[in-house]
């Protein structure tokens, strides 16, 4: 195996039985010669790690296969990072246990990362297979296959990903040299994605591929689905502390109305879904940035009162 080219695949499943063979089996079939795959079942109770057991077993053949099993479920990113530290290989993705790479998903990415030096990540578009069993591409392209969006020239990618997920993180393939040194993922947050793309962003270049490289899956067991659960979302908290990271690292006024931008869209969405905390944590820092506006004081003016419509907002969702 030469180790110059070789991708370090992570997977980490969690009640995945009904997706893991797949995904597993995507791994498998790449066209990347140099390639190795570390599955690590988080705690499943639906009989996840036996599925990988019999795979590896029956169907990994000369795929370099190791095998974590946790006994309870871990923090995503925390086992990540274990997972990060034993990685040798100059690329390593992260791989839900739901998720399908297509065969020539890792051979793109890796050509392309290399044209470009010093990228942290190269991503590109992706299949997204929806509950009702409709596709669609991440990315907007016409009859033709071509993307409406010119992706050649991505401009402040920094500053774009403060205002809107323009990523689809399952299709990345990171720098492994680049990713640990900047720390791997925050190990205290309950998602990876937002946070580990805008530090990156904020100091090196980022690549895009242009072919699709994954097939998405967005099902009720997924972790966005819970994104913004009434009451209890998971994930707001975290998002909390991303923003807060964000102002740290912002220096010029066009960043912090970026994250205006992006507050008032979490914001709205933490109100309508009666999660106060995060939306007092959200509100703090749109004041620490000077943020205003008549739907800014709207958004205060509802958190104050503490108005619960958060029955309407699930019923309007489902």
């Amino acid at each position: 195996m030469r180790i110059s080219d070789r991708v370090t695949v992570i997977c980490i499943a969690y009640n995945h039985a009904e997706y893991i063979e797949e995904t597993l089996e995507s791994v498998r079939l790449q066209d990347h010669y140099s390639k190795e795959l570390i599955v690590i079942d988080n705690g499943s109770e639906d009989g996840t790690l036996e599925k990988i057991q019999n795979w590896v077993e029956k169907r990994a053949g000369s795929l370099s296969v190791q095998v974590i099993s946790n006994e309870t479920e871990q923090p995503y990113c925390q086992v990540f990072n274990a997972a990060l530290a034993k990685v040798e290989s100059p690329y390593v993705v992260d791989l839900s246990g739901d998720d399908v790479l297509y065969p020539e998903h890792l051979s793109q990415s890796i050509k392309r990362l290399k044209r470009v030096n010093f990228a942290a990540f190269v991503f590109s578009d992706a299949y997204i297979l929806d509950e009702s069993g409709e596709v669609s591409t991440f990315y907007k392209r016409n009859a033709s296959g071509d993307l409406v969006e010119d992706m050649e020239e991505l401009g402040d990618i920094y500053v774009t990903l403060i205002k809107k997920n323009f990523i689809c993180s399952p299709t990345i393939v990171f720098q492994t040299k680049i990713l640990k040194q900047e720390g791997g993922y925050d190990g205290n947050l309950s998602y990876e994605d937002f946070d580990i793309q805008l530090r990156l962003a904020r100091k090196y270049p980022i690549a895009f591929s242009n072919h699709l490289g994954v097939l998405k899956r967005k099902h009720p067991k997924s972790l966005s689905t819970g994104q913004y659960k009434r009451y209890q979302s998971i994930m707001l908290p975290s998002t909390v502390e991303v923003c807060e990271k964000i102002k740290e690292m912002n220096t010029h006024e066009s960043e912090n109305e970026a994250l205006g931008i992006r507050i008032l869209h979490e914001l709205k969405h933490a109100l309508w879904s009666a999660n106060f905390e995060p939306a007092d944590g959200l509100i703090r820092i749109g004041e620490e940035i000077g943020l205003s506006g008549l739907k800014y004081s709207l958004y205060k003016f509802w958190y104050k009162k503490k108005w619960d419509l958060s029955w309407l907002y699930q019923k309007v969702k489902g």
